[in-house]
């Protein structure tokens, strides 16, 4: 089976889903049948361009939110500022979210093409090989600064709402740094802004984890000294 054809089809379910639309639905509006689309979206059929381009508009996507396939061991050019960010494709992000007391998993996927690239963000994963069957799902660009990273992201089923994140550039890229995770509360309806974590590689969700997630007194204390919400480096 042709591994372009089931990325492109499991990018094809993947913003089916977060526009909550089925497969009738879906193949209703591309005027496809409803075992054609499933056999697009499991690679079991190449997909014509003409009927790529009516997916994606259906959508309400951008073509290249499909397309993002990288051949397995190829390598990917970017320019990145040097010591920039994290040179993996993927990075785990965790936050603690208060109102359900517990850590939340997310998933960091960025497809570099430049210095500014396209990324997705798939919030409240139920497990690092599952980051497909998120709560919700983002897409946006990434700008690589010698300091920082920034990325932009916008809800694909909810436009209302826009996210950003902020990242410290790691000085080792192994290890684990801190960033901002700002953008609506639903409940509450409000601005907010996260502590998180970013790191390469998966984290064990432990005590030590949260302790770390946690807003510590030494935050509050530079919050209050501020009047701002901010967040030192990891010791």
């Amino acid at each position: 089976m042709n591994e372009v054809s089931l990325h492109v089809g499991s990018r094809i379910r993947l913003y089916r889903k977060a526009k909550k639309l089925t497969l009738l639905a879906l193949s209703q509006k591309i005027h496809k049948s409803k075992a054609t689309l499933s056999k697009y979206e499991t690679g079991d059929i190449t997909i014509d361009i003409e009927t790529l381009f009516d997916i994606a508009d259906v959508l309400g996507i951008k073509v290249q939110q499909l397309l993002d396939y990288t051949p397995p061991g190829k390598a990917v050019e970017t320019t990145r500022p040097v010591g920039g960010f994290f040179p993996q494709r993927r990075v785990y992000v965790y936050f603690y979210d208060g109102r359900v007391g517990k850590i939340v998993r997310n998933m960091l996927e960025i497809d570099n093409e430049s210095a500014r690239s396209i990324a997705t963000f798939y919030n409240d994963i139920p497990s690092c090989d599952r980051f497909e069957e998120c709560r919700n799902l983002y897409f946006g660009t990434v700008e690589y600064f010698d300091t920082v990273t920034n990325f932009s992201f916008e809800n694909q089923s909810n436009r209302i709402e826009h996210v950003t994140l902020c990242a410290i550039n790691p000085f080792d890229r192994g290890s684990e740094v801190l960033g901002m995770l700002s953008g609506i509360s639903r409940y509450p309806m409000l601005p907010i802004s996260i502590k998180c974590i970013l790191s390469p590689v998966a984290l064990e969700e432990n005590e030590e984890l949260m302790e770390k997630l946690i807003l510590s007194k030494k935050d509050i204390k530079l919050i209050k000294q501020l009047n701002m919400f901010a967040v030192e480096q990891l010791d």
